[in-house]
């Protein structure tokens, strides 16, 4: 547990300044005056702080220390992990960030959900517990719900420059799916300006369905990210043979309604799952509540791995911002659900490798 680690040590500050308040000492130099013999500097104690000892704040920090989250929680992360896995793996590639079973990257091709140049799911991709692989998704993750304190789930939507079929694509169909409105000042019919609103508009589709398969879990918060063509304009290389995303042979005679890449195509997730903490059974072997005891069964805590359980922590947070959410650039729509904090959207391009 990081964040409680480098509390402990800003804790401590104010707590030794009371323990040592009286017993600080200025040195000064002495003087010789034949006449009057030697004298030296008369000492004085130095002042007490006058804001109390924070024990409370000392105690909550000891308490998040002593607590972890259950190996069961863990255990049941990894069989949702696995439920969704057999039931959407052939679609969508799924793996874990930061080697534990509460944060997920989860990569699924557009095209096998959505029609070319669509927000709207083509046919339905039937799975356990859902009708498409993104509500499946929320499915698997529901049976784990009581042993969570939220999901959060960022969706990131991505295009190879289409065509697209309705050249103004407005989605005002996803108005009724959460989204209270568009995040863009109004539509055009432009090429470029449609790819832009239908990379935002698969993710918002897909995260609506995710929404949909946790439907009657509390406190699931969700962000919805139209990234553009960014994804396929960082892997297009004119000199490779064979690359991931080979930019055209003719510029000139580029077609877009053939698009560019179909693995630019794409839906990414990124899930965090925060474990509900339970106490752990090990107590301070000092009783007491004065600003020593305190602090010594906080660093006492500390200092024992097998007390703090520190390596059993949550994911750190990608919807944690307290401001509101700024557009990174033109054409990058960001847009979140009702009550979920701001989306830090670095993060969240970070797990994901984009």
């Amino acid at each position: 547990m990081r964040a409680p680690n480098e509390s402990r040590r800003g804790a401590a500050h104010p707590l030794a300044l009371a323990l040592v308040s009286l017993v600080a000492v200025p040195c000064a130099g002495t003087t010789h005056d034949p006449g009057a013999g030697a004298t030296t500097t008369a000492i004085e104690a130095a002042s007490v702080p006058s804001d109390p000892a924070p024990v409370a704040r000392v105690q909550e920090l000891d308490a998040r220390c002593r607590s972890a989250i259950p190996a069961t929680t863990f255990q049941e992360a990894a069989n949702a992990l696995s439920r969704v896995r057999a039931s959407i793996g052939r679609l969508c590639s799924i793996e874990l960030v930061g080697d534990t079973p509460l944060q997920w990257r989860v990569s699924c091709g557009a095209d096998d959900f959505f029609a070319s140049g669509q927000h709207e799911f083509g046919s339905p991709t039937a799975c356990e517990g859902g009708s498409n692989a993104f509500e499946c998704l929320g499915h698997g993750l529901r049976d784990m719900a009581s042993h969570l304190q939220s999901v959060d789930v960022a969706v990131v939507g991505h295009v190879d420059l289409e065509l697209p079929r309705n050249a103004r694509l407005d989605c005002r169909d996803l108005r009724g799916e959460g989204w209270a409105e568009a995040p863009w000042p109004r539509a055009q019919r432009s090429r470029d300006r449609a790819n832009e609103r239908l990379a935002w508009c698969r993710a918002a589709r897909a995260a609506s369905s995710v929404r949909a398969g946790l439907q009657g879990v509390s406190n699931v918060r969700v962000a919805s990210v139209g990234l553009a063509s960014r994804w396929l304009a960082t892997r297009m290389n004119p000199e490779a043979e064979g690359a991931t995303c080979p930019a055209p042979t003719d510029p000139e005679a580029d077609v877009p309604a053939d698009g560019r890449c179909q693995s630019a195509r794409r839906v990414d997730l990124l899930v965090r799952l925060a474990a509900e903490p339970s106490r752990a059974t090990t107590t301070c072997t000092r009783q007491g509540n004065t600003p020593a005891d305190v602090l010594y069964c906080l660093e006492e805590c500390a200092a024992r791995p097998e007390a703090s359980q520190s390596a059993l922590s949550n994911p750190s947070p990608f919807l944690a911002g307290t401001s509101h959410t700024v557009q990174p650039q033109p054409g990058v729509f960001v847009t979140r659900s009702s009550g979920a904090p701001a989306v830090e959207l670095d993060a969240v391009l970070r797990r994901l490798q984009l």
